[in-house]
């Protein structure tokens, strides 16, 4: 585990194990702070992120458990302050089980409630989610299809409260913390420094070891849990029983069954095994099928993962969230050192239904998980999928292509993995879909990605043009008044300031209304105001300009279309505290 911590580039971690046996062994390595090179224990507190949210859905369940609530509850009915913009409210409302299983149809997040320094430790939670304010927009008929959402966690955060009639976390520490053993754990605000200081808390850490101080997140139920390796290993071991507490009835056996089990989607309909159950989702990798949740906060990430038929579990989380570390070797590690018996493939088999090429073409991402920048997130996370033999190939501009092997059914299996890993289906809007059981991607002309990505690349092309021969104008004393490249030259310029001033906040102001991002918004706004005026004087003066003169102008006219387009798609100007 050091070595990887060294070769990844993490300062410290903690883990636990489960064995068969029920026995637990937990463990540490590295530094607990980088600054004095404390060594990390194995008793040391950390953060963990959404893997708060396993912990969350549990005390939920206890509710229900306790018959003071039901999976099948309308939302709305909880708490009649929650409502919901849902265009299938009066056949599919969004109920108490569709938060869980994430698959209420909720986006995941704004900028703003997670990249902010403006939340505290006490904001009411209608206010995080902006419950208080308006209602939340359903972006898919609830129960249909898996969309990771912090802000569903949020609103089952004010569901507990509804229903106890206190804090969360004060409710949660009490009934399911401690009610668990789980003692050197908290669902209450911990930090490094200050009023909520942990002296037993590890410091978070960006890369190069930069420190990370925690910091109060707006949506907190589902990312604010400080524990230790110990108590997981606890927590881990309860989710591996029979839903009992000290001999007594704590979580009700249908439940428990659930934990990992997904219902309802159309991809379970279709056949495809994995999914997101009630509590974790269920994950097969290094040969093993598990059920698991990752976390990652300001300084930390860490995994979850239980192994029901071999009785197993392991714990794990580092003191850094670095984006490049390949965190699954620790992961792997653990598995490995679990000795957990191997589990046989499911076999191949050649299709049996009609021919794959009719399911070829391009598919987006349905939902988004940010609807503000989806139109921006289809051109750059879409799949290209077409037929290789009896293969399917996936290919996008992130990864290399993919080959599924088929299972017959529609399903299909990627390497290094034992169950079927995708399936083709006809969604509830009659439109073809693939997916992964955690993401559906759903099908579009070819000409929804080319078009606006192609005038978009015109419009960065242009803009680049614009900037270069402006500046060669400015140095060579051509750039006059009269010149139609003088105010976009200018406009173009004056987008250093935001960038320098993005450049010098906090990442966590990212979602702030900031100096930074408020010049951002008036310069991003300013630059095709510019550009259309700019253009207008060269098409006036087109007859008697120089050549020069006209390619330019015809330069900054190419550009309007995809200013044109991040206008309609109200990207423009681009206020980043309402992404």
């Amino acid at each position: 585990m050091q070595q990887i911590l060294d070769e990844e580039g993490l300062q410290g971690a903690v883990w636990a194990t489960v064995a068969a046996d029920g026995s637990t062994v937990s463990d540490a390595a590295g530094v607990r702070d980088a600054a004095n090179r404390m060594p990390m224990q194995d008793s040391t507190r950390v953060h963990v992120g959404s893997v708060a949210k396993a912990v969350l859905a549990i005390g939920v369940l206890r509710l229900v458990s306790q018959g003071r609530l039901s999976l099948e509850t309308p939302v709305t009915a909880v708490d009649p302050a929650i409502r919901f913009d849902n265009h299938w409210e009066t056949t599919h409302p969004v109920r108490v089980r569709h938060l869980l299983a994430h698959t209420a149809g909720l986006e995941n997040l704004k900028l703003g409630q997670f990249f902010s320094l403006r939340a505290t430790a006490d904001v009411p939670l209608a206010t995080a989610s902006g419950t208080e304010r308006a209602p939340l927009r359903v972006l898919s008929q609830p129960g249909s299809r898996f969309s990771y959402s912090n802000l569903g966690y949020t609103v089952l955060g004010q569901v507990i409260e509804a229903i106890s009639g206190e804090r969360y976390e004060t409710w949660m520490d009490r009934e399911v913390l401690s009610a668990l053993g789980m003692r050197d754990s908290t669902f209450t605000y911990t930090t490094q420094t200050g009023t909520h200081a942990d002296p037993h808390l590890a410091m978070g850490h960006f890369e190069q070891a930069r420190p990370a101080p925690a910091v109060p997140t707006f949506l907190r139920p589902g990312a604010q849990l400080t524990t230790t390796a110990d108590d997981m290993a606890l927590f881990a071991s309860f989710l591996l029983g029979d839903g009992s507490n000290a001999g007594q009835p704590f979580i009700a056996m249908d439940l428990m069954n659930a934990v990992t089990a997904p219902a309802g989607t159309e991809a379970v309909r279709a056949g495809l095994p994995l999914g997101h159950g009630l509590v974790l989702v269920g994950r097969d990798r290094h040969g093993q099928i598990g059920g698991c949740h990752p976390g990652n906060t300001v300084g930390y990430w860490a995994m979850l993962c239980i192994f029901p038929q071999q009785r197993s579990a392991f714990f794990v989380a580092t003191n850094t969230d670095n984006e490049d570390a390949k965190n699954e070797r620790l992961n792997q590690r653990l598995v490995e050192a679990l000795a957990l018996p191997p589990i046989a493939s499911v076999q191949s088999a050649s299709p049996t239904t009609t021919s794959l090429s009719q399911w070829n073409g391009f598919y987006i991402r349905s939902p988004q998980a940010m609807p503000a920048i989806a139109p921006l997130q289809a051109l750059t996370d879409f799949v290209r999928m077409d037929t290789a033999g009896d293969q399917l190939r996936l290919r996008s501009l992130s990864k290399d292509a993919q080959l599924l092997q088929p299972l017959g059914k529609r399903l299909f299996r990627a390497d290094g993995r034992v169950l079927p890993s995708h399936v083709l289906l006809m969604g509830e809007d009659g439109q073809p879909v693939l997916s992964d059981g955690l993401r559906s991607h759903v099908r579009v002309p070819a000409w929804r990605i080319i078009v606006p990505g192609l005038l978009l690349s015109i419009t960065m092309i242009g803009v680049v043009i614009m900037m270069l021969a402006g500046g060669v104008l400015a140095i060579r004393g051509k750039l006059r008044w009269q010149h139609p490249v003088l105010l976009p030259f200018l406009a173009g310029t004056a987008l250093l300031l935001p960038i320098a001033l993005l450049h010098r906040q906090s990442l966590l102001e990212l979602g702030d209304r900031t100096v930074a991002s408020m010049s951002l918004a008036g310069v991003s706004l300013l630059l095709p105001l510019a550009l259309v005026t700019g253009t207008a004087a060269g098409l006036h003066g087109w007859r008697r300009a120089e050549r020069g003169t006209r390619l330019l102008t015809a330069c900054l006219l190419a550009t309007l279309p995809g200013f044109g387009l991040l206008a309609a798609w109200q990207l423009l100007p681009l206020r980043l505290w309402l992404l």
